[in-house]
């Protein structure tokens, strides 16, 4: 049974994108090692994404494996707008619950990407193994949110903090309720 882990970086004020979905504020930042990420990345087997992240990536480096650590994985780029899927990416509009728990009974960790619309649903069921956050140096003020409103706390253990170049990594895993 694969592990459902939120792997990405986000402001110092929590937002993860501008406004307009922009994150060169994040890819212009000086001395990121090339192979971070490369260990968690590379177990990643398949992602959850919405269409407007998977957009601005494809945007970005449109000729590279969205998972450059593992080039095979497959990507549920979630939607209502109809695309052909290809060999590493389907499109989709079932809901983000319902692609969790079916990608969750499978085989390798589910890397999910993006901000509040797909993360947000997946705390409240309670369905986020690990948290690997990146902190960005930089306060946005304004923007796209990582984190949106939760009805109940969920709460999370410190595993490790330390330095990634200029960012500060956090890894969170999921408190198991006791027998």
């Amino acid at each position: 049974m694969g592990k459902i882990q939120f792997y990405g970086a986000t402001s110092l004020d929590g937002y993860l994108a501008t406004s307009d979905d922009n994150i060169d504020w994040l890819t212009t930042l000086p001395n990121i090692p090339a192979d971070t990420g490369q260990t968690v990345l590379s177990q990643m087997t398949s992602a959850i994404m919405g269409r407007v992240t998977y957009d601005y990536v494809t945007k970005l480096a449109p000729d590279m494996p969205f998972n450059p650590a593992n080039p095979d994985m497959h990507n549920y780029v979630l939607t209502h707008q109809s695309r052909p899927s290809t060999p590493t990416v389907t499109f989709t509009s079932v809901g983000v619950l319902a692609l969790a728990q079916r990608l969750q009974s499978g085989p390798g960790n589910i890397w999910v990407v993006g901000g509040q619309t797909i993360l947000t649903p997946l705390l409240a069921a309670n369905l986020i193994d690990d948290l690997y956050l990146q902190i960005a140096p930089i306060m946005l003020g304004s923007g796209k949110r990582l984190f949106g409103e939760l009805a109940a706390p969920r709460q999370f253990e410190l595993a490790v903090a330390h330095t990634i170049g200029p960012l500060a990594e956090l890894i969170y895993h999921k408190i198991q309720p006791k027998a």
